[in-house]
Parts: structure tokens; sequence; C-alpha cells
């Protein structure tokens, strides 16, 4: 059973990848053009799309699928505003990610199309998660399902996006990739969104769910970054 925002999520996740493609197969410096400047298209679509579905219907209770757009929203952007901290440490502190493409001439600090990127992917997939659930699964087995396909995509993306970053700058031997992505980043990515039942436990608010998500992202981040490390 479709919903009304369905088609405009599916567009954005084709879109989104078609992006990334891109990116990974055209010679993007020949252009003139920093990489990061190519996310916008795809995010003002991306924006514009769902800002309008959302305010079309934002008087209509009855409409499950605007509020559930809504939320998913605010879920992804909460996440990525509480994960910020530990990617300042990942790329400023640690190194093991370097940025190599910013915009707005801000070179202390994630790019802010990365930003709104990766809160866009998370509103992707826990929007996944409900639309799962309604579905008829059962949460936990809807929440399983978005974990593995957040980790799949999460290699795509990452391994795709390499005009906009360079993995392990810093050269640690002894931590496994999978298509130049560190393992544990797939791995933190299934089990951060299988835990999916416990951000939304008591039909918590979606701001609420999304902070949780993403103190929970950095802390498994930076704890499976220790243990390959010391492997």
């Amino acid at each position: 059973m479709s919903i009304k925002t369905d088609r405009a999520v599916l567009t954005v996740v084709f879109t989104t990848f078609l992006t990334f493609l891109l990116l990974f197969l055209l010679p993007i410096r020949s252009f003139g053009i920093g990489a990061i400047w190519w996310l916008y298209p795809n995010l003002l679509f991306a924006i514009g799309w769902f800002g309008y579905l959302i305010q079309l219907n934002r008087n209509t209770v009855e409409d499950e699928s605007s509020q559930l757009l809504f939320h998913s929203v605010l879920f992804g952007s909460a996440a990525t505003a509480t994960y910020l901290p530990m990617d300042w440490l990942f790329s400023r502190k640690l190194q093991f990610i370097v940025y190599t493409s910013y915009d707005f001439g801000i070179n202390v600090t994630t790019p802010i199309g990365l930003i709104m990127t990766w809160g866009l992917f998370g509103t992707l997939a826990v929007y996944c998660y409900h639309r799962l659930e309604m579905f008829g699964l059962h949460r936990f087995a809807a929440s399983g399902i978005t974990g593995l396909i957040a980790a799949i995509g999460s290699v795509v993306f990452y391994g795709l996006g390499k005009e906009l970053w360079e993995w392990n700058a810093l050269r640690v031997d002894n931590i496994p990739n999978i298509a130049s992505v560190p393992i544990f980043i797939p791995i933190t990515f299934l089990f951060i969104y299988t835990l999916c039942p416990y951000y939304f436990h008591r039909k918590q608010h979606a701001l609420i769910a999304g902070i949780r998500c993403g103190l929970f992202m950095g802390i498994v981040m930076f704890s499976s970054f220790l243990i390959f490390w010391r492997l």
C-alpha cells in the first residue's frame, strides 16, 4: 500500500544515488567547480519537494504521509546535528577522514553540503523503517532490514564520494576496508539503525529519537574505530 510521499522519497533516493555516481564517474575537477557544489542541486530538489508535500497537508490531521515525512526530516536533522562533534573529532583531531572539497570558504568543520546530505540520509533511513512497519512487519524485523540497507548504502555512497573525502589519511594499515570504506562504517550503520525501536520507544518524539540516534552513532563509531585500530 503506497502513500502520497512514497514517490517523492523513492525519487530522491534515485537522484541522490545518481549525484554520487556522477561524482565518481565524471572528471569533476576538470570542470573547475568544487565537488561539494555538485551535491546542492539534489539537496535543493529534495528540500523543495519534501517541503512542498509537508506544507501542502500540514493542516490535515488525517494525512499520515506528510506527518511521517515531517517527523523523518526532524529525526534526520537531529541525528546529524548530534553526531557532528564526533565527525569533528575524526576529521580535525584524528584526521582519519580528510575532506577535500569545501563550500562557502569554510575549512574548519564538515562542509555544509555534506551535513545536509547526511541529514537527508537519516531522513530516508527512518522513513524506510516506518514504512516497513506500516506494511505489517514487526518493528525489529523492520529495523533489521533498515540497518542492512543503511550498511550497504554507506559502503556505496562513501565509496562513490572519492572527490569529497579521503579515508584513512594517516594510513592505519590494520583497519580493513570494503571498497575503500573502513569496515567499521557499515558495521556502525547496521547496528545504529537496528536500534530504531529503541529510539522510538513509547512513541518518542522524532527530535528526541534523532538525538538518541546521533549519540549512539558517535559512541558506536568511535568505539568501532578503537576496536579495529587496536586489533
